[in-house]
């Protein structure tokens, strides 16, 4: 009978296992279902106690874009070029572009000077990773001797005459709470503010000073009118005014038949002035502009 008991136990394993089947079977299987599936709203997640939240990343500044303003201290090296100057910093000697308006700053400096300064960075365009530095001020720190206080009695003035670029050497002269060098081929009259050829008074600049409150719209009107009576009146814009005088707001010239007369708005330390030149036709026509416009570029508010 052994082999009838092994047959039922195969049997009794058959049905057991027959049975389990069928219980599993009246259970869902985990599937995909046919309800469509709604996704709820996500809620940012608080962070937790003592954690300050991941700041968001800022967007790339574009090229050529400018960022935030920096400060920073350090000893004024001198002018490299008239859009330029040095400043040794901590991270040695760096070159910073002057920006609109600050032409004429450089001239109330001495070198070693101690200075402050703000900038802003700008990309160059094509290369992200070449900064350009612009100043947007620049003035000298306590402790430093200001040009506008203290001055040298003389100073290497540089000009462009006949094509060649000379330095030539001018002594300090007073006018109405400014200062000017002078070479040796001008004079000035304090009492009149007249920059002059010695050997011919009839070459001249008058410079008068202007109220903080002057209109340069009001004054561009007036000198066209001025300027009206010679000839043709040209406005000179941009680098090209830069060029001609530093600190220059305004600056108008006509030519006539008996020469050339200038109308410049220039600004010295927050000071405005009206500077009026006269350049009559002459064998000095070519030699006194450079050596007057030299002179007229050194002038400080004191």
């Amino acid at each position: 009978m052994k082999p009838q008991r092994t047959i039922s136990a195969a049997a009794a394993l058959a049905v057991f296992l027959l049975a389990l089947t069928a219980c599993m079977g009246d259970k869902p299987t985990a599937g995909p279902t046919d309800a469509p599936v709604t996704a709820s709203p996500t809620t940012a997640a608080s962070p937790e106690p003592g954690t300050a939240p991941e700041p968001s990343p800022l967007p790339s500044q574009p090229a050529g874009g400018e960022t935030q303003v920096i400060k920073g201290t350090g000893i004024y090296n001198g002018q490299i070029d008239n859009h330029s100057i040095e400043i040794q910093t901590e991270e040695g000697p760096v070159a910073f572009e002057l920006g609109a308006g600050m032409e004429s700053v450089p001239e109330t400096l001495n070198e070693e000077d101690k200075v402050a300064f703000e900038y802003v960075e700008k990309e160059v365009a094509g290369d992200a990773s070449i900064k350009q530095r612009v100043l947007t001020k620049l003035s000298a720190s306590k402790g430093s001797a200001d040009k506008s206080s203290e001055l040298p009695r003389t100073k290497q003035l540089a000009l462009t005459l006949e094509g060649n670029r000379e330095e030539k050497t001018a002594t300090l002269a007073s006018g109405d709470d400014y200062a000017l060098y002078v070479f040796d081929i001008l004079s000035f009259d304090p009492a009149k503010g007249r920059l002059y050829l010695k050997v011919n008074p009839d070459y001249y600049a008058d410079i008068e000073k202007l109220p903080a409150d002057f209109n340069l719209d009001n004054l561009l009107l007036e000198g066209r009118e001025e300027l009206s009576k010679t000839g043709e009146v040209k406005e000179l814009k941009g680098d090209e005014r830069a060029q001609a005088m530093q600190g220059a707001r305004l600056f108008l010239t006509a030519t006539g038949n008996n020469g050339t007369k200038k109308y410049i708005v220039k600004e010295s330390g927050g000071q405005g002035y009206i500077i009026k030149m006269n350049i009559p036709y002459g064998d000095a026509t070519e030699g006194f502009p450079p050596h007057a416009f030299a002179s007229l570029n050194s002038l400080v508010n004191r």
